[in-house]
C-alpha cells in the first residue's frame, strides 16, 4: 500500500505548519489504534458518513490532512482543497462476519469484566480485528502515501460492532480524541449546529508556552542531562529490544473504592500527607507496588505521569471560550521514590506523593518551567528526572476523557441482548500502539459504565506471569 517516497505535492492543498508541541520525536514515534466494542448492531454507513462530514467542516479539516515534510525536515499538514473519492477525508474500511462474536476464532476472546483484579487478555492478539488491511504502523506510512491522518475501520458481527480509529500521535492526545468523539456524536444525532470549531487551526496557541518562565522547575536539580539520559538508555537498552508482552487488566470498581477508603482513612490519621486522594492516585500507587516487585530496594523509581495541560492553561493560552483544543497538550508530573519506600510504606504514602506532585508541579508557573526545559532540549525531548540506574513507570490516565461514556445510540440498528441500559455505549475499549513500544508504560483506559477500571501496558517477557501470581492473592 505504501510507497517508499513522498508523493508529488498538490499545488491546491492548503499548507499548515505543525504546532511546536505536536512535532516532537516522542509523538512522531507513536501510531495509535483505539478499538471500541459495542454489544449492539450499529449502522456502519451512518458512522462513516457522519465522521466524514465532520472532517469536511471548517476547523476540522485537519483530520483529513496529508502529512508531509518541508525542506527543513519539519512536519506540515497538506489539506486538500476538496475531499472526494480519490482523496477522501478519512481512510475507511468495513468487514462483515456473519456470525456471533463468540463463534469467531479471535473475537471469541474479547474480554468481559472480572470479579477481582485480573489479567483478562493480550490486546495485541486482536490485531486482525482492529487494524484494517495495510493500516499504517509508522510515520513514514503517512509521509509516503496520500492518505488522511484519521482512519475508521468497522467490524460487524451478528451481535456486536467494533469501531476502530487509527491516527498518528502527532494529531491529538486522549483529550483531543474525547473532543473528536463528542463532535462525531453530535453529527450522528443530526445536531451539526452545536459542533464547536477547535481552536488553533490557523495559529499555534502554545507558540509562546515555555518562553516566559517565572520560576525554576521544582525538580530541576534532579534533571538528567543528555549524557545522563544516554547512559540511562544504554543501561536499559535490553528493555527496548527484548520481547515485550502486552496485557489488559480489569480492576473492579468496588476493589478500587475499598483501596481509596482505606487510604483516605490512613491519611486522616496522618494529616501531613494531605486530605484528598483520587481513585486515580490510589490506582496508580497500587499498580506501582505490583509492577516493581522484582526491583532491588535501593532502585530509584520514577513515576512519570502524563497529564493534560488544558486546565492549567485555561486562563491564558487555551481559554475554554475559544473552543476545544484537538492537538497535543501534554505535560508530565514526576514522583521520585526509592523502591524500599514503596515496599515498606502503606499505599496511602505513594498515593499522597502522586497527589503532592499534581498540586506542586501542575501549577501554571510549573507548567511554564517544564515547557521551557522542553523547548531548550537539543533533541526536542521532554525533560527526564532521576538517575541512570532508575526504573521509570509511565502512567497515562484517560479517565477524565470519559471514553466509556461515548454514546453512539443514534447509530444503533438493533440493541444487543447484553447491552441493556448501556445500549449505544462501549462495553470494552483498548488502545494499541505501533512504532515505539514503551516498556512499563501503562495507559489507564478509563472507568467503564459499571465502575470497573481497565489498564494495559507492555512489560518484559515473563514479568506479567509474576503480576498474575500477585493478583491471584486478591
Amino acid at each position: 500500500m505504501f510507497r517508499s517516497a513522498a508523493p508529488a505535492r498538490v499545488p491546491t492543498d492548503a499548507v499548515i505548519p505543525f504546532n511546536f508541541f505536536d512535532d516532537t520525536p516522542l509523538w512522531r514515534a507513536f501510531i495509535l489504534y483505539s478499538m471500541f466494542v459495542f454489544d449492539d448492531i450499529l449502522d456502519p454507513e451512518k458512522l462513516r458518513s457522519s465522521l466524514e462530514a465532520l472532517a469536511q467542516r471548517e476547523g476540522w479539516r485537519k483530520l483529513g490532512a496529508r502529512l508531509r515534510r518541508n525542506a527543513k525536515g519539519e512536519l506540515e499538514y497538506h489539506v486538500p482543497a476538496e475531499f472526494n473519492k480519490d482523496r477522501p477525508a478519512l481512510s475507511y474500511s468495513h468487514v462483515v462476519h456473519n456470525v456471533d462474536a463468540k463463534d469467531h476464532a479471535v473475537a471469541a476472546r474479547l474480554p468481559k469484566p472480572s470479579s477481582r483484579p485480573d489479567i483478562v487478555c493480550d490486546p495485541d492478539e486482536f490485531r486482525s480485528l482492529f487494524q484494517r488491511e495495510g493500516g499504517p504502523v509508522k510515520l513514514d506510512d503517512y509521509l509516503n502515501a496520500d492518505i488522511p491522518q484519521l482512519g475508521l475501520h468497522i467490524v460487524s458481527f451478528k451481535d456486536k460492532t467494533l469501531v476502530c480509529l487509527d491516527w498518528p500521535h502527532t494529531l491529538m492526545d486522549a483529550m483531543g480524541k474525547r473532543t473528536l468523539l463528542d463532535a462525531w456524536t453530535l453529527m450522528l444525532e443530526g445536531r451539526p449546529d452545536e459542533i464547536i470549531s477547535p481552536q488553533g487551526t490557523d495559529v499555534d496557541p502554545l507558540a509562546d508556552l515555555g518562553k516566559n518562565p517565572t520560576e525554576p522547575h521544582k525538580l530541576a536539580g534532579e534533571r538528567l542531562s543528555m549524557f545522563g539520559l544516554a547512559q540511562y538508555g544504554v543501561a536499559n537498552i535490553l528493555d527496548f529490544v527484548r520481547s515485550q508482552e502486552n496485557r489488559m487488566v480489569c480492576v473492579p470498581g468496588p476493589f478500587v473504592k475499598k483501596l481509596r477508603e482505606e487510604a483516605l482513612a490512613d491519611i486522616k490519621r496522618n494529616p501531613e500527607m494531605g486530605s484528598f486522594l483520587s481513585e486515580g492516585d490510589v490506582l496508580c500507587a497500587w499498580w506501582t507496588s505490583l509492577a516493581i516487585s522484582n526491583l532491588s530496594p535501593k532502585t530509584t523509581v520514577v513515576l512519570n505521569n502524563a497529564y493534560s495541560l488544558r486546565k492549567p492553561l485555561a486562563e491564558d493560552l487555551l481559554p475554554i471560550n475559544n473552543g476545544p483544543y484537538v492537538s497535543n497538550a501534554i505535560g508530565f508530573l514526576n514522583v521520585l521514590l526509592p523502591a524500599h519506600e514503596i515496599f515498606d510504606k502503606p499505599l496511602s504514602y505513594v498515593a499522597s506523593a502522586i497527589r503532592h506532585a499534581i498540586r506542586e508541579l501542575g501549577t501554571r508557573a510549573q507548567v511554564e518551567a517544564f515547557a521551557a526545559m522542553w523547548r531548550e532540549s537539543s533533541g526536542k525531548l521532554p525533560p527526564f528526572f532521576g538517575n541512570r540506574g532508575m526504573h521509570m513507570i509511565t502512567f497515562s490516565n484517560w479517565s477524565k476523557a470519559g471514553l466509556f461514556q461515548t454514546d453512539f445510540s443514534a447509530a444503533v440498528v438493533t440493541p444487543g441482548k447484553e447491552s441493556g441500559s448501556r445500549s449505544g455505549r462501549p462495553s470494552y475499549i483498548q488502545n494499541n500502539q505501533f512504532g515505539l513500544i514503551l516498556p512499563n508504560g501503562f495507559p489507564i483506559i478509563g472507568k467503564d459504565n459499571d465502575g470497573n477500571y481497565w489498564l494495559s501496558g507492555y512489560m518484559n517477557k515473563g514479568q506479567w506471569g509474576k503480576i498474575e501470581e500477585q493478583l491471584a492473592k486478591f
